[in-house]
């Protein structure tokens, strides 16, 4: 890879397992030497007076070896577990979607390559009438679906993936993501790929169950299945981006 590149991780729903596969990538990248950098550019739930500390952007950070200011990594911020079109009028606090994303924008150059999450799915409204997807697009950026690996996927990947080329965006393919540990149930055997089959998206694989661990401890990270054949697919893919 030469010069900086970056890749949106958005996904089905809230919960998926994005940020699970975004510190996995980061930690494989990372493992295998590349500058990573990765933010979530909105993030709500977070607990405003010790934001530093919100676990999904500890994790991301520990994952790519990084400490990172907070307002650099993650600019938007909310303490209600909201949309940020909801959680705004209520907290009073207003982000302009441009100024996000040229911060965003700006972040990118200062890595070899860096990982984007968003914020839930989609189809998540930033404000009244801009979605993520619109957020994306704006960014200029490729995108990665994760959706999970249980019933009822089939339907989440294919309306996802079609929302956002309805958006004119480019999906490089899905990752799956298992929420549950124990045996793959015939649901999750069959299930994904044919989700990735009738979206018309390359089937990358299904990242493991990484375990009940607090999600921002070492021993988290340390779970985090670097060499699994998802993963391995999608550093194969982004290579392509470079």
């Amino acid at each position: 890879m030469t010069g900086p590149t970056a890749l949106f991780i958005t996904g089905t729903d809230t919960g998926c397992g994005k940020t699970i596969v975004t510190a996995t990538l980061a930690r494989a990248l990372a493992s295998r030497g590349y500058d990573v950098g990765v933010c979530k550019p909105y993030a709500s739930g977070i607990a405003l007076e010790a934001p530093e500390e919100t676990s999904d952007i500890v994790f991301l950070q520990k994952a790519a070896g990084l400490r990172e200011p907070i307002d650099l990594v993650c600019p938007a911020r909310f303490s209600l577990p909201l949309a940020p079109a909801q959680a705004e009028p209520l907290e009073n606090i207003r982000y302009t979607p441009g100024e996000i994303c040229q911060r965003v924008q700006e972040y990118v150059k200062l890595h070899e390559i860096t990982l984007v999450e968003g914020i839930g799915g989609a189809a998540v409204p930033l404000t009244h009438n801009y979605l993520v997807s619109d957020f994306i697009k704006d960014l200029g950026l490729p995108v990665l679906v994760v959706a999970r690996s249980a019933l009822g996927t089939i339907n989440h990947t294919i309306l996802t993936v079609e929302h956002l080329r309805n958006k004119g965006l480019s999906v490089l393919g899905v990752i799956f993501n298992r929420v549950t540990g124990g045996e793959l149930s015939e649901a999750e055997k069959g299930g994904p790929p044919l989700a990735a089959t009738l979206a018309g998206v390359p089937f990358l694989g299904v990242v493991p169950f990484v375990g009940e661990e607090k999600v921002d401890s070492l021993p988290a990270v340390q779970q985090l299945s670097i060499t699994c054949e998802a993963i391995v697919n999608t550093l194969r893919l982004l290579g392509t981006l470079r």
